[in-house]
């Protein structure tokens, strides 16, 4: 009861339901709340509703790809053409077709690199540790349940508001099994 408020969360039986609910708290105007959903599968809906579908990663592992293999095709000039020429049999010093296939291969190696460094970055991650770890049951959000979470970002956060939102969801638009406060 003494701990510090992080914020509420909901837990609900199916997709549907915690879009619904998803979509009943982020109509208000409330810039004191943080809505978040965590699910055992891809939740379209979900995502259109808190206005976060579309996110893609694609552009991070283009530009790790190009600027990779651009930087491994300039290394492989510089080293043959002006740093260690070696003049064998009247090859050109600029022989460019024998390096595409090992700095396309460094393309993708560094698209790849570049993909798992945004994901990293992006959900902030490692965390050892997150406050959504202490909403009772959370480990089935994994097997088979939908969570909700309106985390507060302000000192101006209603918890008790959240809290009478929730609970005031029609039947037929998912009510949540069950409402918690979750401490820091």
């Amino acid at each position: 009861e003494d701990a510090p408020l992080w914020g509420v969360s909901a837990a609900f039986a199916s997709e549907g339901d915690l879009a619904a609910a998803a979509a009943a708290l982020s109509g208000r105007d409330d810039a004191h709340v943080h809505l978040d959903a965590h699910g055992p599968v891809p939740m379209p809906r979900v995502l259109r509703t808190l206005g976060i579908a579309g996110r893609s990663i694609r552009a991070y592992a283009i530009l790790g790809a190009l600027a990779g293999g651009a930087a491994f095709f300039g290394m492989c000039v510089y080293a043959t053409a002006y740093d260690y020429v070696f003049l064998i049999g009247g090859r050109p010093r600029f022989s460019w077709p024998s390096f595409v296939v090992p700095s396309l291969s460094f393309a993708m190696m560094s698209g790849t690199i570049a993909v798992h460094l945004a994901l990293l970055i992006l959900n902030r991650l490692p965390r050892l540790n997150h406050p959504a770890f202490n909403i009772p049951g959370f480990l089935r959000a994994t097997d088979d349940r939908y969570f909700l979470s309106a985390e507060a970002q302000g000192e101006r956060f209603d918890a008790d508001r959240v809290v009478r939102k929730l609970a005031s969801l029609p039947t037929e638009a998912g009510r949540p099994l069950d409402i918690r406060r979750v401490p820091r």
